[in-house]
């Protein structure tokens, strides 16, 4: 008869062999489930990626939820059982970007699209052009923006980096809640989340009522404790809005203007603005109240920037682009095939020889 002694050591030698067993028949069944559930992702995949079946057809045949067939689809990225590959972007300007270049006297970048509506345009080319600007975007330093359409969609699209020595600033006062793409501190917020960067807002409208106010809102502290960042810029990304004359279908910094502003400054040969600047098609500058009324980095600033990209597409800123590239302050010119086309036909006329040659 055994004695408790025995017994006692006999249940405890016999606890850990019965563990190891059923962790012995729990790993070939875990390994099991772990395959089938890879293969059940696989074979979603391949019914959504390969047979071009929808979400709902998916869901009927296998008796998903269609929630499910997005949820295991979204595993099936995650994971690695679907490797999305896409053809990078070309690495050399097309002939129509040499041509304009050449034209111009600054480096230009055509981004693809023949949208000839200037609201779609403006965010095609912004879409289009964010993996580029990424490309020039400072490990550190500061970066400074305007606000616009094209701009806003820039930022949006932009991919997400880590560049936490960076600070982005905005170089226009903005505050316009009924055009959120003329706010240029959320946009400024909106690029520094991106970017995984800080930011500075600038605290002052875009136009002021007064020369006087605009000068004392500059020598505020809570404004300058911004605007310093503006002599330490390391890139400046800038749009560009269409002449007075030119209504595109949405918000611009020229809807600051009444009637009787429009015709002033129409007359006095804007086609434009370059970062709250006025500029006429030679590249001049357009001296004006309103200039002097609105909160904007200044030109002898900007010229020192070692690197600025102006961006604008549609219809209405084809004159702008010739404007703003003749200024000087650009080094690299962002806009879309239609734009450039037709900047190349004002540049040359339409029916000059030139024209032909360049393209």
């Amino acid at each position: 008869m055994a004695n408790p002694g025995d017994r006692d050591g006999e249940q405890a030698s016999d606890e850990p062999a019965g563990a190891e067993a059923a962790g012995g028949a729990a790993a070939p069944e875990a390994a099991a489930s772990a395959a089938s559930q890879r293969e059940m992702l696989r074979l979603v995949s391949e019914l959504y990626y390969i047979r071009s079946l929808g979400q709902p057809e998916i869901a009927a045949l296998t008796g998903f939820s269609v929630s499910k067939v997005s949820r295991l689809l979204a595993t099936a990225r995650a994971t690695g059982v679907v490797r999305i590959s896409v053809e990078g972007a070309p690495q050399e300007p097309a002939p129509l970007a040499r041509a304009l270049s050449a034209a111009l006297g600054v480096e230009v970048w055509v981004t693809p699209g023949h949208e000839t509506a200037p609201a779609l345009a403006a965010r095609l080319c912004g879409v289009a052009a964010a993996p580029r600007v990424a490309e020039e975007l400072p490990a550190d330093g500061a970066i400074g923006l305007t606000g616009g359409y094209t701009v806003e969609s820039l930022v949006a699209a932009l991919p997400a980096a880590s560049r936490p020595r960076a600070v982005v600033v905005p170089l226009v006062g903005g505050w316009d809640s009924s055009n959120p793409h003329l706010n240029s501190n959320e946009i400024a917020r909106r690029m520094a989340e991106r970017m995984g960067a800080s930011v500075r807002l600038l605290h002052a409208p875009g136009l002021l009522d007064d020369e006087a106010t605009t000068a004392a809102l500059l020598a505020d502290s809570a404004v300058t404790a911004t605007t310093r960042f503006w002599g330490e810029l390391r890139l400046a990304l800038v749009g560009m809005s269409g002449a007075p004359r030119h209504s595109p279908g949405y918000g611009t910094v020229m809807d600051r203007l009444d009637d009787a502003g429009r015709t002033r400054l129409t007359a006095r040969g804007a086609v434009g603005d370059v970062a709250g600047h006025l500029v006429r098609l030679d590249g001049s500058f357009v001296a004006d109240e309103w200039e002097r009324r609105t909160i904007s980095v200044p030109i002898e600033t900007l010229r020192k920037v070692p690197r600025v990209i102006g961006i604008a597409a549609g219809s209405n800123k084809v004159e702008t682009i010739v404007a703003g590239a003749r200024t000087g302050l650009l080094h690299l010119l962002i806009t879309d095939e239609p734009t450039a086309a037709a900047a190349l036909a004002l540049i040359y006329g339409r029916s000059a020889p030139g024209l032909a040659a360049a393209l």
